[in-house]
């Protein structure tokens, strides 16, 4: 048996890799899987595994994850890769073998990809919508005999960017905490992601409120975050509002902008909210100042740590 998982929604795909595992009795204890690596490990050696048969059970699972010379990143070109895993596809000795990619850029012009794709058992995640996360976390909750309020389950899925996985381990937590989940214990228990904390240091750039923006500083400052990484952060964060806010002057619906700029409907929703109060001339010029701010670290004019200091100041 061959099995091709793969798409963008890992959660689900890690179900259906441990549904295979469990119907097939295949794991570290029976002593019957292997996992290998398309980028570091030898095709090879995954073949010479194939077609070895299992000693002590009936059935043998081998996964081989990250195929990167399947895809249409640029990898080394390696003819000898290629020629092992067609040799896999033909001749497994009905060994159960998995490949297993996070991704959805299979290049379908090699005709290993067309044979791969047209032969195996496929089974494919892509990211699931946002209105199905929400309801399905509702649900999950529900399941769990609490509940959580509107405005707590916005803040939850922004912070875990509609992401099924993050969400699972969120929800579980959530609800030991409380049967009645609120805003504020979300607030607490849900820690805030780079990006959050960069809008919000962002934001108070834009309003001038330099007691705010060097509380939020000071906090990325002890989690080690480097200042360089930063500017860069917050002026692609003002470059995404200047887009939202041109878009939204051109006609455009959200759907049609989140799709454009491949943002979430809560990213988006704040992106909106947060340009309505700033003028495009505005945002161009801190864009400016942060681009030359880099430059003139980058070229050893100014620390890191000072520069970025002193644009909050002078802003």
């Amino acid at each position: 048996m061959i099995c091709l998982i793969y798409g963008e929604e890992r959660f689900l795909m890690e179900q259906k890799l441990a549904s295979l595992k469990k119907e097939y009795n295949c794991n570290d204890e029976n002593m019957n899987i292997s996992v290998f690596r398309g980028d570091e490990d030898r095709m090879k050696d995954v073949y010479e595994d194939l077609i070895t048969p299992p000693f002590f059970t009936d059935n043998k699972m081998v996964i081989l994850k990250n195929p990167l010379f399947l895809t249409t990143k640029k990898v080394k070109k390696d003819d000898e890769q290629l020629k092992y895993f067609e040799k896999c596809l033909t001749d497994n000795q009905g060994t159960i073998f998995v490949i297993y990619y996070n991704g959805d850029d299979f290049d379908k012009r090699k005709k290993v990809v067309k044979q791969l794709l047209g032969s195996v058992e496929v089974f494919k995640y892509d990211k699931v919508n946002h209105y199905r996360i929400s309801d399905s976390t509702r649900k999950a909750i529900k399941r769990r005999d609490a509940t959580i309020d509107d405005d707590a389950l916005e803040l939850l899925l922004k912070r875990v960017d509609d992401s099924l996985e993050k969400v699972a381990n969120e929800v579980e937590k959530l609800c030991l905490y409380s049967k009645h989940i609120t805003y504020d214990i979300v607030d607490t228990l849900v820690s805030k992601p780079l990006d959050e904390n960069v809008f919000d240091l962002t934001s108070a750039i834009l309003q001038k409120d330099r007691q705010k923006m060097f509380m939020i500083y000071h906090d990325l400052m002890i989690l080690n975050e480097e200042p360089i990484k930063l500017i860069v952060l917050i002026a692609n964060q003002m470059r995404l509002i200047y887009q939202v806010k041109l878009l939204v002057r051109k006609g455009y619906n959200d759907k049609e902008i989140g799709k454009i700029l491949s943002i979430n409907h809560y990213r988006l929703k704040y992106l909106r909210q947060e340009g309505q109060d700033y003028d495009l001339n505005e945002l161009l010029e801190c864009i400016d100042q942060l681009s030359k701010l880099d430059v003139e670290i980058k070229t050893g004019k100014i620390d890191k740590k000072v520069g970025l200091e002193l644009f909050m100041i002078r802003i």
